[in-house]
């Protein structure tokens, strides 16, 4: 048995170093290079070696175990080569912040992170839209709201229910200018590719409207909510960005954990809740509590662990 075959695929070339390149400068962190790395077959040691190199004066790599499947010589070429399907790059890192990072930086825009929980992984990202952009996102959706529907488990349809009282506007994937824009700079946050996105949502809630405690990701046992997983795999993580700030209420609660993030224009909630191990952290249970005065806009990105397709 050869060494490629026991441990992972050890050869570098021109398509891994541009693809390398590509993502350093869309902000992708060390760790989240190395585990893509690993998920696409390379051997732990020279993953961690050509990220190290890539990134030159950059602070080293920590170690990351290979992980337990062993993709073959062959996938991984074609991963690396296609052009159309880059290695999937992995969520931020629970560790990234404890590595010294503060803020996130993409095209020059710096978006600091006011907090971050460990577990389940939150982050509170500041100034992630400037105001120009959360206005011209309200604008495209006015002409677009309807009643937002929820999944029906049952059935896998999208019904109405009193616990969800937003009205809507669904964007497809770059769509428009100013949400490829966006959608880049959420890639490059969050470590997974703009393919692994949903359509961005806006949503509108009037005084009172408020969408009561519930999960993002899918639970596999009701036959509906399966249906979802044919069309990208598992929700893994939501990213909700406040597209202005109301005068009161309307916070994002985490019940479970005694958590409310008040609405700021501009700002964003990111939270993960598929684990390593591949569960799913109940602890992300959230709602978006009443909005008592005035009205809450926000838009939210459901990130899905592999490439999305809409179910047309």
């Amino acid at each position: 048995m050869t060494r490629e075959s026991r441990a992972g695929y050890c050869a570098t070339s021109p398509e891994l170093e541009l693809w390398l390149a590509r993502h350093i400068e869309q902000g992708f962190d060390a760790e989240s290079l190395v585990l893509s790395m690993l998920r696409s077959g390379y051997d732990a040691t020279f993953a961690r070696d050509t990220v190290n190199a890539a990134l030159g004066h950059r602070p080293p790599v920590r170690q990351v175990p290979a992980p337990a499947p062993v993709v073959t010589r062959q996938a991984a070429e074609s991963i690396a080569t296609s052009a159309a399907s880059p290695i999937a790059v992995s969520p931020v890192s629970s560790s990234t912040p404890s590595a010294g990072r503060n803020a996130f930086r993409h095209e020059g825009r710096e978006v600091p992170i006011l907090f971050a929980l460990e577990a389940p992984r939150i982050l509170l990202l500041q100034n992630l839209l400037d105001g120009t952009e959360c206005d011209a996102l309200i604008t495209l959706a006015h002409d677009r709201l309807q009643r937002s529907p929820v999944v029906n488990p049952d059935t896998g349809d999208e019904n109405l229910i009193d616990a969800r009282t937003s009205m809507g506007a669904m964007f497809q994937v770059g769509e428009h200018a100013l949400i490829q824009r966006i959608e880049a700079r959420i890639a490059a946050i969050t470590g997974l590719p703009v393919e692994h996105g949903e359509g961005l949502q806006i949503l509108n809630y009037k005084p009172g409207g408020e969408y009561q405690p519930h999960f993002d990701f899918f639970n596999p046992q009701r036959p509906g909510e399966a249906r979802q997983l044919r069309v990208g795999g598992q929700r893994v993580a939501t990213l909700v960005i406040y597209l202005n700030s109301p005068p009161a209420g309307g916070a994002t609660a985490f019940p479970k954990l005694g958590l409310e993030v008040a609405p700021v224009k501009g700002n964003a909630v990111f939270f993960r809740y598929k684990q390593p191990d591949g569960t799913l952290d109940d602890r992300t249970l959230h709602a978006g509590l009443p909005v008592e005065s005035g009205e809450k806009w926000i838009a939210t990105k459901w990130l899905r662990e592999q490439p999305y397709r809409s179910r047309g």
